[in-house]
């Protein structure tokens, strides 16, 4: 059952239809709602609480007739309780305020591996899990059947298909209408592929694709108004059938035949992660967690550290982040995915960035720690740049942690620089020989 649409109906019921539930399915609802308890009143007041503070509820009407979406409100962080996992993109029909049934059921929030709440990894390092993906860094959609517009239909997990952002604020358009950007280029990709047709002897389920775009949606790029729907591609992911069932995505595909995420060879979560952890192609892995329940499988994901600043170097050009990669002995691999001449540039920043570990270690051993922590802060100082204070490089420095300390350097000396020029490597070259000329004897 879905959470969202069981705690809808309680309430409604509750509120609407005089209903005197037992004691047991007040605990029922309150365990869903994240605050087990016996008592009707502390159950309401948290659904209201639940509603106000965590989750977002989008409605578009027609008539007596809502349909409504739910998802956990952005910038608010995650709180992991039953509702919580599938409040990422559930639709339901109302009637009159009146929840009627289940539209769209996609598959439960992922749950990152050694970060979020609920995959501790003294508990879970060594389960294996049924199946492993790649996560195809792009924007979910959810595809289902709409009984109002007598067709299948995508939604975003924050937007219908009617809705859009302008400003921060929720524009809402006729029901018949397709606003969405995204699912304005997911449906004409569908229509194109004859992905509707497949899906319609499956009016009733819910299917979870990803919407592929140009740059990926980790670099943030703005609404594709207008945009080339040729430089995108949908992938299905995963598939729920009316009784609640999640599909991994070998069984997905197999439905439909249609484009999925490449899959790994399943191993324990622990190697997993440090594959995952070090990549700069792939954003994570998705990793399907039998639990017994076929309707909630734990889906973990095993983040990247350093895909995110990968590809801000690679698509924003961003020096910062190519620093923050090559100080991390990443550069090698970087330069290989930039695929163009900036390749040499992320090579020879490696090389300065040895040369600025030399040149530290060097003063260092001359002229101490706190010397050298001072000649870098007043350098950074004259440059113009953001200083650091002395006291923390000397900290690292006195360990013996120069690469924490070039990391920092570099970081402040790159940032706001481009790689679309050979600026960040002028500056780094200047850097290192005021400051060898402010310590070394004359």
């Amino acid at each position: 059952m879905n959470y969202v649409f069981l705690v809808e109906d309680f309430v409604y019921r509750v509120d609407f239809e005089n209903y005197q539930p037992s004691e047991e399915e007040i605990k029922r609802v309150g365990e869903i709602l994240g605050q087990p308890t016996k008592k009707l009143n502390v159950v309401m007041e948290r659904y209201w609480q639940v509603f106000r503070n965590y989750i977002e509820k989008k409605c578009a009407s027609l008539g007596s007739t809502s349909v409504c979406l739910y998802s956990w409100r952005v910038n608010v962080p995650f709180r992991l309780f039953p509702l919580a996992l599938h409040a990422h993109g559930t639709i339901i029909l109302f009637e009159n305020e009146k929840p009627m049934q289940v539209l769209a059921f996609p598959m439960n929030k992922a749950l990152s591996y050694n970060k979020s709440p609920g995959l501790p990894p003294e508990e879970y390092s060594e389960k294996i899990p049924r199946e492993v993906s790649a996560r195809i860094d792009g924007w979910q959609l959810t595809a289902y059947y709409n009984p109002l517009i007598n067709r299948w239909i995508f939604a975003t997990r924050y937007a219908l298909h009617n809705m859009y952002y302008m400003k921060g604020r929720l524009v809402v358009e006729p029901m018949e209408s397709i606003a969405n950007p995204y699912v304005e280029i997911g449906d004409r990709i569908a229509e194109k592929d004859g992905l509707y047709e497949r899906l319609d002897k499956y009016r009733g389920w819910t299917f979870t694709f990803v919407l592929e775009g140009p740059e990926p949606a980790v670099t943030r790029p703005p609404y594709p108004i207008g945009a080339d729907v040729e430089k995108y591609k949908l992938y299905v992911l995963m598939a729920r059938s009316p009784d609640g069932k999640l599909y991994t995505w070998s069984e997905t595909r197999k439905l439909v035949d249609y484009n999925a995420p490449p899959l790994f060879e399943p191993k324990s979560l622990k190697e997993l992660y440090e594959d995952a952890r070090r990549s700069l192609i792939v954003r994570s892995y998705f990793a399907y967690l039998e639990t017994g329940d076929p309707e909630n499988p734990i889906i973990a994901e095993l983040e990247s550290d350093y895909y995110p600043e990968a590809m801000n170097a690679k698509y924003l050009n961003d020096a910062k982040s190519a620093a923050v990669l090559v100080c991390e002995d990443l550069g090698e691999e970087l330069a290989k995915i930039m695929g163009d001449w900036r390749a040499n540039l992320v090579v020879e920043l490696s090389r300065l960035k040895r040369t600025l570990e030399d040149t530290l270690a060097r003063l260092v051993e001359s002229r101490g720690v706190h010397a050298v922590s001072s000649a870098a802060v007043n350098t950074l100082r004259e440059m113009g740049v953001k200083t650091v204070k002395p006291e923390e490089l000397a900290k690292a420095l006195s360990e013996g942690n120069i690469k924490r300390v070039v990391k920092k350097l570099m970081a402040l000396l790159l940032e706001g620089k481009s790689l679309t020029t050979r600026e960040p490597l002028e500056v780094l070259k200047e850097y290192i020989g005021k400051i060898a000329k402010t310590l070394e004897p004359s």
